[in-house]
């Protein structure tokens, strides 16, 4: 047999697609082990918040009644059953042009998120017969998705779009698992997202599916995944609730969503992070991707604040849910008052829903929660720097822990820099342990009298130089 030889021209062609791929995947985010990378190399903790509400609507939190509706997520249809295509359209669009501006987008800038989650759903792209939403050019309607990452790109902001509503999921939220005409329409609808959006360098990634079920051997996600990958193969994608495969996939994100922290109560809210998601934070590394918490929410605001913070110590990315509400207290940066704008989809005339949601955009409809803007803020700018850990990574000085974790005590090592300066023991919420000056080499710090967690020890030098290491207290 003669051997096959392939033709220089073919083989040029194949090495220009190749290094092509290559220059591609390194410009937009992709992961490297379990961090992940922009286009020069450095490290990005995705800091942001979900845009929940939007291209998504749930009555629960957008103010909608509708008693026709069980699960509070299929608003079009029930408005489909009343009004004209026309009207539904206009009702739809107002929404829209009104839930998220411009104005939010700066908003969401001024508090140093560098990254939003935009929830959406087929009905977004797709009418009731499962046909494309066209435009003017007889193309795709992806006007809403371009839209916010045009806006999100002028504000060097990444966007993650998550499928959220999936084809008759409102009757059956765990169907896609088990439903072939649903995972079909599922992977259709993916497959066009992620072509449109192959190489945006300001799209962060895809979310596959929101909170699946699991289905055997988890092919429903193989079958998305490989969807998206026949067309676009150099975004990250997000798995949640399912074992990520490392040996299939690749440039995968790990995706969370974490709601356990209900109490009012910071003690038992701390008890019941430390015993439920402590472990699993500082065993995330072992997944071989990173780690991101999707969606979270806490009743209590120093617990909040406390939480955001272990995601950013253990180098976690993180967006809260949501960032605007209707009369749901806590829940969103943005509350609206439920009389100025809230409609009731299935008794209201089209004109009166039509004026309410004309409304949703106005300053005087809305209030800001300052408690939970000044807990994003300083999670998002003092907290965590947009390439990790304020000070935990510090170079300027060499200082060692050891035990670590401690019980009764810990040795603090130090250069000859450092004499002369101060080692301060904070808790994660920045209160003051204990401060002790740095009189030789090796400084002997008490932590008996310290309960469970981490803790953070910086070490400052009397020229200014400082470092921050990070210390888990175990006490038996």
């Amino acid at each position: 047999m003669r051997p096959t030889h392939i033709p220089r021209a073919l083989l040029a062609l194949f090495l220009v697609l190749f290094i092509n791929l290559r220059v591609q995947s390194q410009l937009v985010l992709h992961t490297s082990g379990n961090k992940i990378m922009d286009s020069t190399g450095k490290q990005v903790i995705l800091r942001g918040v979900n845009l929940g509400g939007w291209l998504v609507t749930e009555n629960w939190m957008c103010g909608i009644t509708d008693t026709t509706d069980a699960e509070g997520r299929a608003s079009i249809q029930s408005l489909e059953k009343r009004f004209t295509q026309p009207q539904v359209k206009q009702l739809v669009k107002t929404w829209e042009d009104n839930w998220i501006t411009a104005a939010d987008l700066d908003t969401i800038q001024s508090l140093g998120f560098n990254f939003v989650r935009v929830p959406f759903g087929w009905r977004n792209l797709q009418d009731q017969k499962q046909q494309w939403y066209l435009d003017s050019l007889g193309h795709i309607d992806f006007s809403r998705f371009d839209w916010i990452v045009k806006q999100a790109a002028i504000r060097h902001i990444y966007v993650l779009f998550d499928y959220h509503i999936w084809l008759n999921q409102n009757q059956d939220y765990s169907g896609i698992s088990h439903v072939d005409s649903v995972i079909l329409n599922a992977c259709k609808i993916w497959r066009v997202v992620a072509k449109h959006f192959n190489g945006n360098t300001r799209v962060a990634g895809y979310d596959l599916l929101n909170e699946p079920t699991a289905s055997y051997r988890d092919t429903v996600m193989h079958l998305i995944y490989d969807t998206v990958r026949s067309v676009d193969p150099s975004h990250m994608i997000s798995i949640e609730w399912t074992a990520i495969d490392t040996g299939r996939w690749h440039n995968v994100l790990y995706q969370d969503h974490w709601y356990g922290l209900t109490s009012g109560s910071k003690p038992r809210n701390v008890t019941y992070f430390d015993s439920a998601y402590l472990p699993v934070l500082n065993n995330a590394d072992s997944k071989g991707v990173p780690y991101y918490i999707g969606e979270t929410h806490v009743a209590d605001d120093s617990s909040m604040a406390w939480s955001l913070y272990q995601y950013c110590l253990h180098n976690t990315s993180w967006s809260p849910w949501t960032y605007k509400t209707i009369n749901q207290w806590g829940w969103g940066l943005i509350s609206l008052f439920p009389n100025k704008v809230s409609a009731n989809i299935v008794k209201d005339p089209y004109d009166t829903i039509l004026a309410r949601w004309s409304g949703v955009s106005k300053a005087t409809n809305s209030y800001e929660l300052q408690d939970v803007k000044t807990i994003w803020n300083t999670g998002a700018k003092d907290v965590c720097l947009p390439n990790g850990i304020q000070n935990i990574h510090g170079q300027d000085l060499i200082v060692t822990l050891y035990p670590n974790p401690a019980n009764n005590y810990v040795f603090v090592e130090t250069d000859e820099n450092a004499l002369g300066g101060i080692i301060l023991l904070s808790d994660i919420t920045g209160r003051e342990i204990m401060r002790s000056e740095i009189k030789a080499p090796e400084t002997r710090i008490p932590v008996s009298g310290c309960s469970n967690g981490i803790y953070v020890v910086k070490v400052s030098s009397p020229n200014g130089q400082s470092t921050t290491r990070k210390l888990l207290v175990v006490r038996y």
